[in-house]
């Protein structure tokens, strides 16, 4: 890893211009990655922008300089940094477009990554790229102000659930300590994310919750956003973040999925495991992907048809063991 972050290092003294980018509907990690890697940047003496193909969730408006994060925009550039994104689609850029990029950077923890750029690193066993992030500062020697530590440490907060999830080793939490000693309020960062919620997102949250049902004997939880919620609540996709954990919170199951309309007969497919299940197996099968207790897909067809398709996989990677019944 030292070897990769030495190229990394080295390409930041030799360019002036950089694109920082994450994967479209960005989570805490690839946003609070982005603006940390921005910041570093920035404080460097380089132009640098951040793009993102889908807006940021509105509860974390309030991390130092997401104002910067703008629509993604085509055309190529000197230096891409790509965070938290399994395979190059997932920044949102065309393949058209990678031929006009002089060097990709591919930095992440995804264990279904395709180490697409010219210079990768990517370590599965990082429970965020945040982490890795925070790898990068440690190497390089840099200065940490609150503002970058604040940034790092929302990126980890979230990716290991709040310091839940099995990824969160000793590593981590001494990490997590250092990060806190430069300053960094955890109230602030907690209670931003998690518990400040606009009236609107709490009622499409009602409305989902409503939906809820189980298949696969209780193993299955499942509960779905459509359009028609959207318009009731006035709410967007960006809405439904952190939906899918209260699929995976059913007594008794072991995965839970949020299926969310995002166009007319299109879904965007969100899954999680307890642990025991690995989920990436399912998000494979639909051309996705992600980490065995956190994986994605897109999905075409009609609520109930897609339903159907998301009970097939579960049952498949469960060799059948399960009723696909309710």
């Amino acid at each position: 890893m030292n070897e990769e972050w030495r190229r990394l290092a080295e390409l930041i003294q030799r360019r002036t211009s950089f694109v920082v980018v994450s994967h479209k509907n960005p989570d805490g990690d690839a946003i609070g990655s982005s603006l940390a890697m921005g910041r570093i940047l920035r404080k460097k003496g380089k132009q640098v922008e951040i793009f993102n193909a889908t807006p940021i969730p509105g509860n974390f408006a309030f991390l130092p300089d997401a104002d910067l994060i703008k629509p993604l925009k085509k055309g190529g550039c000197e230096v891409l940094i790509a965070l938290d994104c399994a395979d190059f689609q997932r920044t949102g850029f065309s393949n058209s477009v990678r031929e006009e990029i002089d060097v990709v950077v591919n930095i992440d923890h995804h264990g279904t990554n395709t180490h697409f750029g010219d210079i990768n690193i990517v370590d599965s066993n990082a429970a965020a790229v945040g982490c890795l992030v925070w790898q990068f500062v440690k190497y390089i020697d840099f200065p940490v102000d609150k503002n970058l530590a604040t940034q790092i440490y929302a990126a980890i907060l979230t990716d290991t659930g709040s310091f839940r999830y099995l990824s969160t080793t000793p590593k981590v939490l001494r990490t997590a300590a250092e990060i806190l000693e430069c300053g960094v309020n955890p109230w602030h960062i907690a209670s931003n994310i998690y518990e400040e919620r606009r009236f609107g997102t709490l009622k499409l949250l009602g409305f989902a919750l409503s939906t809820l049902e189980t298949y696969c004997d209780g193993k299955l939880a499942l509960m779905c956003v459509t359009r028609e919620m959207y318009k009731k609540t006035n709410t967007q996709t960006k809405s439904t973040e952190g939906f899918v954990n209260f699929a995976r919170a059913v007594k008794g199951s072991e995965v839970g999925v949020l299926l969310r309309e995002d166009e007319p007969s299109f879904f965007k497919i969100s899954i999680r495991s307890k642990g025991s299940v690995d989920v990436s197996r399912m998000a494979v099968m639909f051309g996705g992907g992600g980490h065995k207790n956190a994986s994605g897909c897109e999905i075409s067809g009609s609520l109930n048809e897609v339903k159907e398709k998301v009970v097939w996989a579960f049952s498949k990677i469960n060799d059948g063991r399960y009723s696909s019944h309710r």
